[in-house]
């Protein structure tokens, strides 16, 4: 059976993650998450880590149409958390020891958000004395924006794509 000579292997080839992803069959999919759980267990253990996401702001300066904070959609009612908004959030996560947190947010790309969230991470850092890692997703920006935020302490980045199809993506 492909299946069980796919999951005994240590690396997977392209075509395995294929044939893995099209199962649709019942018991294969159920040998196919026996065997993730055993590998979530040799690697981490039987633990779960709490996660905490804190929306900062659905303000957006793009349109994408399938998008419900797309900039044309003047029924979304916009908000934007100030920094003591967002670090009560930081501090609760912290002090409910939560692994990590997300901020997350609608796009923007000027230097006022930009400055806004370097200053945010590096209070984050600060706040939890470098423990809690810091995931940032805020849309596409440039090489030297994600390098700031990096250099800040955010050590992880969800650049969400919601299609991979240009039509569909304009």
């Amino acid at each position: 059976m492909r299946l069980k000579e796919i999951l005994e292997k240590e690396k997977f080839t392209r075509d395995d993650l294929v044939t893995l992803m099209k199962i649709s069959d019942s018991k294969e999919l159920d040998m196919l998450y026996k065997k993730a759980y055993e590998i979530k267990t040799e690697e981490i253990g039987r633990k779960v880590y709490y996660r905490g996401l804190i929306e900062i702001s659905n303000i957006c300066i793009k349109n994408c149409n399938y998008c419900g904070i797309r900039k044309g959609n003047c029924k979304a009612e916009r908000f934007s958390m100030s920094k003591d908004e967002i670090m009560k959030g930081v501090k609760w996560i912290y002090e409910n020891n939560y692994g990590s947190l997300a901020l997350q947010s609608g796009e923007r790309q000027d230097e006022e958000f930009t400055d806004f969230i370097e200053d945010i991470v590096k209070e984050i850092k600060k706040l939890s004395n470098g423990k809690l890692g810091i995931t940032l997703s805020l849309g596409e920006q440039s090489y030297e924006t994600y390098k700031r935020w990096f250099d800040a302490g955010a050590h992880r980045y969800l650049l969400r794509i919601e299609s991979t199809n240009e039509e569909l993506f304009k």
